[in-house]
């Protein structure tokens, strides 16, 4: 510092360390005092610092720094060496080097700074530098805030449904597209355009400026409604609302928002002209409403009377006039509060009526209602008058016995089965009932009706799936399995959808020439949990759920695409057979969904054999024979599955022309040694013979059979002797591995 030692060389030398003492102290306290980090960096150390440099550094002290490398105050060596790079040249020069850059604190924390630098002395760079230290992180976050909330304004300007406007002495500044929009301009037309260019004449544009302006430049708002001419010459009212952007200065112009109200003007100009018209027909309807009034009054006493009708309509059954599921609720809750008070036992008796879906099939819902009136006045009439027969839905009935037990309840049980078993006569039909029975009985099998119903529900179907025409009683082993079957039906109703069904593929052989003439898809079911499952579990689920038309759907689909692929690979000729249950034939558009998916994979009708088994047109003759006609009539062949174990007649199977009979396996099984089953299959095969019709035997598992089938003329077999049902994949190396005709 020349300054500094030619005043020193002025004084006297007893006073120069006095001087350079004071002078130093007033350069602590300007360290000390600053607002910004100071710091002396020499050979890329710290040599010195200011507290505030230790504060925005996160140091203990200034002495905390001093030793420190200065590599450590960036973000990365790259960037250390990136500022020297940049920083150098200037500071070589005698300049002074500033920029903005990202820092590191000593707890890691990276934090914005504006760096000023400069050499001590340019002549010799190793006396070291001074950088001056600023923390502009909360200013950096307040500018990105700041740029932010001027994005979200702009946004909110641009995209408004309402027009926005800024004049300067009547001259439009800015506005956004909304208004634009409103008087018909293109982009950025009015820029600059005089406001007169969009009021009708000069006086509106006149008087408008003195209305509006005279409120503005008091500072007041102005809200009012104005008629605007758009570019095409309409005129649009808006309604207008403006403001001086600063009162202080009018100068800096006016802010205008602008609303389209001419199609709300129109509407009003319209309920206008109706309320007229509106009036009148209030007085008209006041007349009638008069005359409506001395009606009510005298509708007074059969309302009373229909409130009683309402409410035995919401607590009785119409058909059958037995209490229902609401009267079934509030009794049933009754009984149980009665038996844990008097401590006294109470049965609930859960009856379904056997095959009553066959009635109503077959005879029609008429014959079917009158058998349930029936059949309800019968349970009424074997029961005593305290206990209560309640109709729950369809053919479903439940019976609440206060102080029965399980003696008493087999006695009304038994009771219940004669009441059925008597005939009933329905129009010129004579019709014999048959009853299922689940009893529960309180508290063994349950504490409230609720539980006690389920039980008995879940008892019923055991009794079902037994055998029918009987009743059992509630146990623990019942709700198990029905808790399995209910993980069942919901493990089902997502499986198609999850991938978790497939098909396995069976081929079928000619018994005359050896070689593989159709191939038959059975489905399969590998649950992730609960790993494979067998068709004959789940397809009865899938059955009473009403999920087997889609399962069977993807079936027929994936089956036929799988028949395709084979076709387009060479392979050899076949005819692909699919499984269909009662209720997939049933159902009226199984015609139309076969055509499509015949159309769809470009398969003739003859490439695809249905299997049904011989039960599914016993119900309704007339209605499976048009179904099977229709498919007939695509060239689709019928067979019968499992033929033998059900009912059919010879002249059911002529005229539902059936193409194919498949010998259960259960005929097969015993083929060598029971004559019985020898003598049934060759009746089988002569009968089909006789009729036009070909034969498969199902269940081959020996050589042995194989050859007895021959003989007696069977036209094909499938079996495990022949090759268990493989993927497709495998089935593709069976078939090539065949020799060749």
């Amino acid at each position: 510092m020349p300054a500094l030692s030619d005043a020193l060389a002025c004084l006297p030398r007893e006073n120069h360390a006095t001087i350079l003492q004071r002078t130093l102290r007033e350069q602590q306290t300007l360290l000390d005092s600053a607002g910004v980090g100071i710091v002396f960096i020499r050979h890329r150390r710290v040599v010195r610092c200011n507290p505030r440099y230790a504060e925005i550094f996160r140091l203990a002290s200034p002495d905390d720094a001093v030793g420190r490398s200065s590599e450590a105050l960036h973000p990365s060596r790259d960037a250390f060496r990136e500022l020297g790079r940049a920083a150098f040249p200037v500071m070589a020069r005698g300049e002074t080097y500033r920029t903005e850059r990202q820092m590191r604190r000593a707890d890691g924390q990276l934090f914005w700074a504006h760096l000023t630098g400069r050499l001590i002395n340019p002549a010799d760079p190793s006396e070291g530098s001074i950088w001056i230290v600023d923390d502009i992180d909360e200013q950096r976050r307040a500018q990105a805030e700041l740029s932010a909330a001027v994005r979200e304004k702009q946004a909110l300007f641009d995209n408004a449904m309402v027009g926005i406007v800024v004049l300067r002495e009547r001259h439009l500044v800015r506005c956004n597209r909304h208004f634009e929009q409103i008087l018909g301009y293109g982009p950025g037309e009015l820029r600059g355009m005089s406001a007169r260019q969009w009021y009708p004449s000069e006086e509106a544009w006149r008087e408008a400026g003195e209305e509006c302006y005279r409120r503005i430049n008091r500072g007041e708002d102005y809200e009012g409604q104005l008629t605007f001419r758009a570019k095409d010459g309409r005129l649009v009212t808006c309604e207008v609302r403006s403001r001086a952007l600063d009162p202080q200065d009018p100068a800096q112009g006016t802010l205008w928002i602008a609303m389209d109200v001419s199609e709300r003007q129109r509407i009003q100009a319209q309920l206008a002209q109706m309320h007229g018209a509106l009036e009148q027909q209030v007085r008209e309807r006041t007349r009638e409403l008069r005359e409506t009034v001395e009606r009510l009054h005298r509708e007074i006493d059969e309302r009373q009377r229909d409130q009683q009708r309402i409410y035995w309509m919401a607590h009785y059954d119409a058909l059958t006039g037995l209490p229902n599921r609401l009267m079934l609720a509030e009794r049933g809750a009754e009984a149980v509060r009665r038996a844990r008070e008097d401590g006294t036992p109470l049965a609930v008796m859960f009856l379904d009526l056997d095959n009553f879906k066959h009635v109503n099939d077959s005879l029609g819902h008429r014959v079917g209602d009158a058998l349930l009136a029936e059949m309800g006045r019968r349970l009424r009439s074997a029961v005593r008058e305290r206990d209560t027969v309640a109709r729950l839905s369809g053919d479903e009935f439940v019976l609440v016995l206060p102080g029965a037990n399980a003696q008493g309840a087999a006695r009304v049980a038994a009771k219940m089965q004669e009441a059925a078993r008597q005939p009933v006569q329905v129009e010129h039909h004579e019709l014999s009932m048959s009853p299922s029975m689940g009893i529960a009985l309180y508290p063994e099998h349950g504490t409230d009706f609720e539980t006690l119903i389920q039980a008995a529900d879940i008892a019923m179907y055991r009794a079902k799936a037994e055998g029918r025409n009987g009743y059992r009683f509630f146990s623990p082993r019942m709700q198990a399995q029905s808790a399995q079957a209910l993980q069942l039906t919901n493990a089902l109703r997502r499986a198609l959808e999850r991938g978790q069904f497939s098909l396995h593929y069976q081929p079928q052989i000619s018994l005359a020439t050896g070689a593989v003439c159709g191939v038959e898809a059975l489905l399969r079911w590998h649950h992730p949990e609960l790993g494979p499952i067998s068709p004959g579990e789940f397809i009865p689920v899938a059955e009473d759920s009403g999920q087997i038309i889609a399962i069977g759907e993807w079936v027929l689909d994936t089956a036929l695409a799988q028949l395709k692929r084979w076709q387009a690979q060479g392979l050899p000729e076949l005819t692909m057979s699919v499984n269909l249950s009662a209720a997939q034939f049933r159902h009226p558009q199984l015609p139309e969904l076969i055509e499509q998916l015949l159309a769809q994979h470009g398969l003739p009708g003859d490439r695809l054999e249905l299997e049904l088994t011989e039960n599914v047109a016993v119900d309704d003759p007339q209605t499976a024979a048009q179904i099977m006609g229709k498919l007939n009539a695509q060239g689709v062949r019928l067979a019968i599955d499992d033929f033998g174990t059900g009912y059919s007649s010879l002249s059911q199977l002529k005229r539902f022309r059936i193409y194919r009979l498949k010998i259960d396996q259960s005929f097969v099984r015993d083929l060598r040694h029971d004559g019985n089953d020898r003598a049934i299959v060759s009746a089988i095969i002569r009968m089909a013979q006789t009729l036009g019709m070909r034969t498969t035997a199902e269940g081959v598992e020996t050589a042995e059979q194989l050859a007895l089938l021959r003989e007696n003329g069977c036209d094909e077999a499938q079996g495990y002797h022949i090759s268990r049902p493989v993927p497709a994949e495998e089935f593709e190396r069976f078939l090539l591995a065949q020799p060749q005709p």
